[in-house]
């Protein structure tokens, strides 16, 4: 795998929000790659900020959103990480760390673990496991 689509939810553009990603403002799309800098691919706003955590139809909107991408990184656990881990392709992620670019660098290091994940589950293993990086 020469590169990993993730996905982070910030609410200024320069850091990651420390709530669930499901209540942020904004996503933020990257191209993760090995061993070259990842690429900004685009922002999406998120249209489904607004619905309550217990509303299921939030975390089929917001896949809606992200659908492109492998990998969603948060700051925290929430109950919708742990069902989008047990139930679809993509991969939630803890990360933490402050600043975005950080966050890029620390998954990069990671880069030949996540891209594992990705594979399992692109072949139809999931796990509720959430891998968890940087400062606890």
């Amino acid at each position: 795998m020469e590169k990993i689509r993730i996905c982070i939810g910030s609410n200024d553009k320069e850091n990651i929000a420390r709530s669930h990603m499901g209540d942020t403002e904004q996503f933020f799309i990257y191209d993760l790659f090995k061993e070259k800098e990842a690429i900004l691919i685009e922002n999406r706003n998120n249209g489904a900020r607004e619905l309550d955590h217990s509303d299921s139809d939030k975390m089929s909107q917001i896949l809606r959103i992200v659908k492109d991408a492998d990998i969603l990184v948060a700051w925290q656990k929430s109950p919708n990480f742990i069902n989008i881990a047990r139930k679809t392709k993509y991969q939630p992620v803890i990360v933490k760390g402050e600043k975005i670019d950080d966050i890029l660098k620390i998954l990069q290091n990671s880069f030949n673990k996540l891209a594992d994940l990705v594979e399992k589950r692109l072949n139809g293993e999931y796990s509720i496991g959430l891998p968890e990086y940087g400062q606890f």
